[in-house]
């Protein structure tokens, strides 16, 4: 099954993740950045664009920088105007989980389950950055 990606951010932060998946995995190309308010532009129509070119028998996941924000509301009402159940919306997005799900099987369709877990599995960690006195490797 084919799967589009999108990442829409505030600014430049999906440029960046772009530019990073590009890097680590040469993937970047395979996704459709809008860094929103860098411009007077409005980014409305290339949302609105990508959700109608999924067909049915394609998926899309789409990430945004911040639940609530501008830019996810905007990506929200886009996805459920069109009313199609084929389209996922991750918010809170970090390279991490768009890298994952990049890397789901790409033969199957991915669930709701997998998103779930590759969410989970992505997210924000403090780093310990002192030794206790037990510890010889904290990797």
């Amino acid at each position: 099954m084919e799967k589009k990606y999108l990442v829409a951010s505030h600014g430049e932060l999906a440029k960046g993740i772009q530019s990073s998946l590009n890097i680590l995995a040469e993937k970047g190309d395979s996704i459709t950045a809008i860094n929103a308010y860098m411009t007077e532009e409005d980014y409305t129509p290339i949302i609105t664009e990508f959700v109608a070119s999924i067909k049915d028998d394609e998926q899309a996941i789409i990430f945004t920088d911040l639940f609530g924000g501008s830019v996810n509301q905007k990506v929200v009402t886009e996805v459920l105007t069109a009313g199609k159940e084929n389209i996922f919306v991750v918010s809170n997005a970090n390279l991490a989980v768009v890298l994952s799900t990049m890397f789901l099987p790409e033969d199957q369709p991915i669930t709701k389950e997998q998103l779930e877990n590759t969410i989970n599995e992505s997210q924000v960690c403090l780093v310990p950055t002192t030794i206790e006195e037990d510890e010889e490797d904290i990797f």
